[in-house]
C-alpha cells in the first residue's frame, strides 16, 4: 500500500484529544495557528497523485452523488486539477447514487439488472461508503467484506490495487449540542460506528495495497475547532449526516493534501538589485525605478484555485489557502514604510507594504488576479458539470431503487445527455484554462507617492509632452520661415 498520509502516532493522539475535548467550551475565536496545525498534520510520505489522461470515478453515495449543495468535493478537487495543470486532459466521473450503501453498488456494477455504462473506460477509482451502512447499523465486519468485494470486482474490470483509492466517510456530527437530550445523554451516536469503519478501513487498504485517504479524522478535528465557538455549529447541512458547502470544500481539501497536492501555483522573486527567480512561471522586461516602481511581464504557466464564497468562509477558519494555491510574488529593496499597490494588466488587485513584499504575498485569491478571474469562471463550468453528473445519477437511482420509477431505457437516455453536456463543459473549462495561461500579464508595483500612467511617472509623460511641444514648434518656426522666403 502506498504509505498513509498521516502519522500513526499523531493520529492517535489527535482522536484522543477529541474524545477528551469534544464537550469543551471556548469564548471567543481562535483562527491563527490553525492552519499550522493542519500543516503540522497533513505530512504526505508518498504522492498517489492523478496524472494527465486518467478516467476518474468517484464511487460513493449521497454524499458523493450531492444534490444538497452548490459544490461537491470532488468538484473542487477537480478545480485544482484544472487550474493546476492546464495542459492536462484529466475526467472526472461522478459515480454517486443518493441512498446507496456498498452492497448497492456491488449489485449496480455486479452484470445485473440496470447497466450503468458511465462506469465504463475509469483508470482511477476513489471510494467513500458507509454513512449508510452507518445509519442502518450494518456492522463493521459486513461493511468491510462488501468494500473488499468492491476492490476485488474493480479490479477484475481492469484495475490495478494503485488505482484504487479508499476514503474514509466523513462524521456524522454527533458532537453538536442539539444532539444532546436535557439530562446530558448524546442523542444519536452513529459517528462510533464511522468511526470503527474508518479504523479497519485503513487495515484494509494495507491488506489490498490500494491507496487509502482518511476525510473522517480530519473533518472530525475540524468539526471540534468550530464547536469550540458555537456548540451548535456544523460542517454538515444541519443533517449531521451530509457536508455542508464548507464542509465539502475542506473533505476536498484534505484529500488533495493527503495525495500530495503541491501549494505553490507560481511564484516571482526579484532582488534588491533588479534580477529575478521564477518557479513555474516566466518573466520578461523587467524595470526597477528605485524603490518607487517595478514592472515586468508575468506569464504562469498555472491558475489559482478557484475562491469563491464556500472557500473563503472554510479559509476564513482554517487558512487552508496558504497551503493548496499560492501565487508568489516577492519584492526586495522597496520602502518598508510605503505602501505599494500591485497592478495586473493595469488594474490595481491589492496593496501591500514594503516590509510584506520583501517577505512574500500570495496574490492567489486576489479578486481581480486575471488568474482568479479565470478561475472562478471555469467553476461556473464546474459547478455546471456537477450538476448535469448529479440529474443522470438521479435516475439512476430511480431506477434501482425498489420502486423503479425508471426504465433502463430513461437510464440510456440520460446517460447521453450526461456524456454530451460534461464533454461539452470540460472541453471549455480546458479550453479556457489553457487560453488564461498562454497570454502574459503586465505586472506593475507603484510606490504610494508615484503617479504612474502606462508604465511611466506624470512628471516623465510631462517631459515628453513638453520635447514633443517644443519639437512641433520648432517646426512650426521652420515651415513660417520657409514661406516668408517663397514670398519675398
Amino acid at each position: 500500500m502506498k504509505k498513509e498520509k498521516w502519522k500513526g502516532f499523531v493520529l492517535i493522539l489527535a482522536c484522543v484529544t477529541l474524545l477528551f475535548s469534544q464537550k469543551e467550551a471556548k469564548a471567543g475565536g481562535e483562527e491563527s495557528g490553525i492552519g499550522e496545525e493542519l500543516e503540522e498534520w497533513m505530512l504526505a510520505e508518498e504522492e498517489f497523485l492523478f496524472a494527465d489522461g486518467d478516467v476518474v470515478g468517484f464511487i460513493g453515495d449521497s454524499i458523493t452523488h450531492v444534490e444538497y449543495t452548490a459544490i461537491s468535493y470532488q468538484e473542487f478537487i477537480y478545480n485544482y486539477y484544472i487550474t493546476r495543470y492546464p495542459q492536462w486532459k484529466l475526467e472526472f466521473r461522478n459515480l454517486g447514487t443518493g441512498s446507496y450503501t456498498a452492497a448497492d453498488v456491488l449489485e449496480l456494477y455486479g452484470g445485473q439488472g440496470i447497466y450503468d455504462a458511465e462506469l465504463e473506460g475509469i483508470t482511477k477509482a476513489v471510494i467513500m461508503l458507509g454513512m449508510n451502512e452507518a445509519l442502518t447499523e450494518v456492522s463493521a465486519g459486513e461493511y468491510i467484506s462488501n468494500i473488499r468485494a468492491l476492490v476485488e470486482l474493480l479490479e477484475e474490470k481492469g484495475l490495478e490495487s494503485k488505482d484504487i483509492i479508499l476514503v474514509s466517510p466523513t462524521p456524522f456530527d454527533q458532537t453538536r449540542t442539539s444532539n444532546y437530550q436535557e439530562d446530558g445523554q448524546m442523542g444519536d451516536h452513529f459517528d462510533d460506528q464511522l468511526s470503527e469503519y474508518t479504523s479497519r478501513l485503513r487495515m484494509l487498504a494495507e491488506k489490498m495495497n490500494t491507496n487509502y485517504v482518511d476525510l473522517h479524522t480530519p473533518m472530525l478535528w475540524a468539526t471540534t475547532m468550530i464547536q469550540k465557538e458555537n456548540g451548535d455549529a456544523t460542517l454538515t447541512v444541519d443533517d449531521s449526516v451530509h457536508p455542508s458547502g464548507v464542509g465539502n470544500v475542506l473533505a476536498g481539501y484534505f484529500f488533495l493534501t493527503q495525495q500530495g497536492a503541491k501549494g505553490t501555483v507560481a511564484s516571482v522573486r526579484i532582488s534588491g538589485g533588479g534580477n529575478a527567480v521564477t518557479e513555474n512561471a516566466q518573466i520578461k522586461s523587467l524595470k526597477k525605478r528605485g524603490d518607487r516602481y517595478v514592472r515586468f511581464s508575468y506569464q504562469p504557466n498555472s491558475l489559482p484555485l478557484a475562491v469563491p464564497l464556500e472557500v473563503k468562509e472554510a479559509d476564513k477558519y482554517f487558512g487552508m489557502l496558504s497551503q493548496i494555491s499560492q501565487e508568489l510574488l516577492e519584492v526586495e529593496g522597496l520602502n518598508w514604510d510605503k505602501t505599494y499597490t500591485v497592478h495586473m494588466d493595469r488594474v490595481p488587485v491589492g496593496e501591500f507594504t514594503g516590509a510584506e513584499l520583501a517577505q512574500g504575498v500570495n496574490l492567489a485569491s486576489c479578486d481581480w488576479n486575471p488568474g482568479q478571474v479565470a478561475a472562478k469562471d471555469i467553476e461556473v463550468l464546474n459547478q455546471a458539470w456537477h450538476q448535469a453528473s448529479a440529474k443522470y445519477r438521479a435516475v439512476l437511482r430511480e431506477a434501482t431503487r425498489e420502486e423503479e420509477t425508471a426504465t433502463q431505457e430513461d437510464v440510456n437516455i440520460a446517460y447521453e445527455k450526461w456524456a454530451k453536456k460534461t464533454e461539452e463543459l470540460c472541453t471549455q473549462m480546458y479550453t479556457m484554462a489553457r487560453s488564461n495561461v498562454k497570454d502574459a500579464r503586465i505586472v506593475e508595483i507603484i510606490s504610494e507617492d508615484a503617479h504612474v500612467w502606462m508604465g511611466q511617472e506624470l512628471w516623465q509623460w510631462a517631459l515628453e509632452a513638453g520635447a514633443v511641444l517644443l519639437v512641433l514648434l520648432v517646426l512650426m518656426l521652420v515651415r513660417r520661415h520657409r514661406n516668408r522666403q517663397k514670398t519675398s
